[in-house]
Formats: structure tokens, C-alpha cells, sequence
């Protein structure tokens, strides 16, 4: 990964933080989907398999303590109050839905489903318009408090932080 660059996907953040918080965000989140598939947290059949993120949300939501340290509460207050958009189509034209997923979602549930947008929007395409390139302080807070509330999360399973410290990579 040693020429990896940001740019490639779409996002300019800035020369200090471009290649290795995007790559620290990207290893993160793979080695925490296999980590979930292979602790049991995966749904699907005999042709595809997909890590079952609201069964894990579910798994924790009684013991995932925001207060436990200052920097989990900042990154949950944010992705809450800047929660990342979901692409979606309106009359045939591209819009953002960036609303908070509520449906009786906990607080987790909500943020973790959250993350999985902001990664969406990132491999997916949505970080490709210059609209979204401006804000780079915004990216740059997605991905750092992504991984916050991530390596949080590993502490309340037991199953799944073994096999996301075993990961290959």
C-alpha cells in the first residue's frame, strides 16, 4: 500500500492525513466484518455471506457506554449530529437522505448503521462530487470517529475482538 492516495476515491483531506487515515479507516472496517462473519455475526446462504452488523448492534446495545471515555462521546455526538448521507434517487435525479435512521433503532444501532453509510459513500462513489470534497474536516471526522466507536465496540464482544486481532492483515 506504500502509493496508495486518497485522491483515487475521490477525497482530498489534506497531506497529513490523506493516505493513512483512509487506509487505518478501510483496514479497520474489513478486519471488523470478518471479524463479525467469523464470530457468528453473518447472514446469508449458500451463494453470499454478509456480516450481520444489526444482530452485533443488538448483541451490545445493553452494555455500549458512550460515557466511557470522552473521546467515544464526541464521536457519537457527532456521526448524531452529522450523520452521513445516504444516496437515493428522487425523480430520477441523485439527492442525499441525511437523516438519523430512527425505526425504534438504538442509540448504537443508529451510529453503527451510520458508519456503514459513510463507508458506503466512500466505496460506493458518493465522496466523488466537489460539493462533498470541500468539507474535509467533516471526512477526516467520519473516518477518525469511525474507528473510535469501532475499537469500542470490539471491547463488548469477546468473540469478535479475538478474530479482529486475529485477522490475516
Amino acid at each position: 500500500f506504500g502509493n496508495f492516495n486518497c485522491r483515487w476515491v475521490g477525497i482530498i483531506i489534506d497531506a497529513d492525513h490523506s493516505d493513512d487515515l483512509l487506509l487505518e479507516f478501510f483496514l479497520n472496517f474489513s478486519k471488523f466484518e470478518f471479524a463479525l462473519k467469523t464470530a457468528g455475526f453473518a447472514v446469508g446462504n449458500e451463494k453470499k455471506v454478509s456480516p450481520n452488523w444489526d444482530k452485533f448492534a443488538q448483541s451490545i446495545k445493553a452494555n455500549f457506554d458512550k460515557t466511557k471515555s470522552v473521546d467515544l462521546l464526541e464521536a457519537i455526538e457527532f456521526f448524531l449530529m452529522n450523520p452521513p448521507g445516504k444516496q437515493i434517487l428522487i425523480d430520477g435525479a441523485m439527492a442525499w437522505d441525511e437523516s438519523v435512521p430512527n425505526n425504534g433503532l438504538t442509540e448504537i444501532e443508529q451510529v453503527l448503521l451510520l458508519i456503514r453509510r459513510a463507508r458506503n459513500n466512500l466505496f460506493h462513489g458518493g465522496k466523488f462530487n466537489f460539493e462533498n470534497l470541500k468539507n474535509t474536516e467533516r471526512t477526516i471526522n467520519l473516518l477518525s470517529y469511525s474507528i473510535v466507536i469501532l475499537k469500542a465496540c470490539l471491547e463488548l464482544s469477546p468473540d469478535v475482538k479475538y478474530n479482529y486481532d486475529n485477522a490475516a492483515i
